[in-house]
């Protein structure tokens, strides 16, 4: 069963100021784990896989090890890709942290958009078949490609999650994202804030709303790397629901075998 999912980032300037940013946002999360900044660990429970962004001096590129000694190179060969997202403005680290410190209050998931223009399909159904054989990973119920995977214990592997008493979080979702050219991480928490109260701290042209998703966040892009994107999903408040817990994916959903 895989035991984590590790963001890798090589250890320049330009990341320990993004790993401030990520630590400054999440340090009022119990659940966090801080070491020497240069590593995140996003642990909720004793069920797999956890989540780590992580520091490291021995890597070039931003890496996904999904375990087994399997990794994803999310720079593809560092091509420069064109702008796709048209008037949304990219944000300042800085100005990210000055407006959401103090407001974040969980990690719903966090993910990975992979461009089909670079993605080969029978890639991502590899992809698929490797985490259906070490994780508890569901088709998206409303059919679009964005598969989750639901945080599990080993039985719950073997055999199917019954328990939805928990939130089974952070979870892990792949999207085969066809209207991109460039590949996205994106991490999706949960704040104190309204709708309205995002949008004061992020008008206008200052992130996007994805189409049927409009009243849960808003998604802005941090001023980064032009090789590939970082989206920050900022949840409104909100009530705990069978999102959190997994059994809208386990009933509705199916699950990759």
């Amino acid at each position: 069963m895989l035991e984590n999912v590790e963001y890798i980032f090589p250890e320049n300037e330009e990341n320990k100021k993004l790993f401030e940013l990520l630590i400054t946002l999440f340090k009022d999360i119990p659940y966090i784990t801080i070491i020497e900044n240069k590593e995140i660990h996003i642990i909720s429970s004793k069920l797999k896989p956890k989540t780590i962004f992580k520091l490291a001096k021995n890597t070039k590129d931003i890496q996904l090890n999904i375990g087994n000694e399997k990794y994803l190179d999310l720079l593809i060969g560092n091509r420069n890709y064109e702008d796709d997202l048209g008037k949304i403005k990219r944000i300042e680290l800085k100005d990210v942290k000055n407006r959401l410190e103090g407001h974040v209050k969980r990690i719903d998931h966090t993910g990975v958009d992979l461009p089909t223009i670079i993605y080969t399909k029978k890639e991502w159904e590899e992809l698929l078949k490797y985490f259906a054989t070490r994780t508890n990973i569901y088709n998206y119920p409303s059919g679009e490609p964005w598969p989750f995977v639901v945080p599990a214990n080993e039985e719950e592997n073997r055999k199917e999650i019954t328990n939805f008493n928990i939130l089974r979080e952070p979870r892990f979702e792949l999207v085969y994202d066809k209207y991109t050219d460039r590949p996205t991480i994106h991490i999706d928490f949960e704040t104190d804030l309204t709708k309205n109260e995002v949008e004061e701290l992020f008008p206008k042209e200052q992130g996007e709303y994805f189409v049927t998703l409009e009243d849960f966040y808003k998604a802005i892009y941090l001023k980064y790397d032009s090789y590939i994107d970082i989206r920050l999903d900022v949840r409104f408040k909100a009530k705990h629901n069978d999102f959190e817990t997994g059994e809208w994916f386990v009933k509705k959903g199916k699950r990759i075998l």
